[in-house]
């Protein structure tokens, strides 16, 4: 994480974004607004804005936020940008 602590809140709205940035991805959209993702979040854009600045994301006025980036972002900030070896033993 860019800026250390996450609020609660933040990590709780965390997956909602990441879902709406995978559906975005399926559909073939490079860039997404704060203003789609807070409409699919159902939270203002102003607060889309202010949790992917935790992240150290930041969108380009006018044109968005890269929806690969962000994706991997996310993900990294959720813990699921990483593959884990596991091993599962039992009778």
């Amino acid at each position: 994480m860019a800026t250390g602590h996450i609020p609660e809140a933040t990590v709780a709205r965390l997956p909602v974004y990441l879902r709406s940035l995978t559906e975005l991805a399926a559909a073939g959209d490079a860039t997404t607004s704060s203003d789609v993702l807070a409409e699919r979040a159902g939270v203002n854009p102003a607060k889309v804005r202010k949790d992917l600045s935790y992240l150290g994301t930041h969108g380009t006025r006018g044109v968005g936020y890269d929806v690969r980036h962000l994706t991997f972002e996310v993900s990294r900030a959720l813990g699921v940008a990483n593959t884990w070896p596991v091993v599962v033993c039992g009778l």
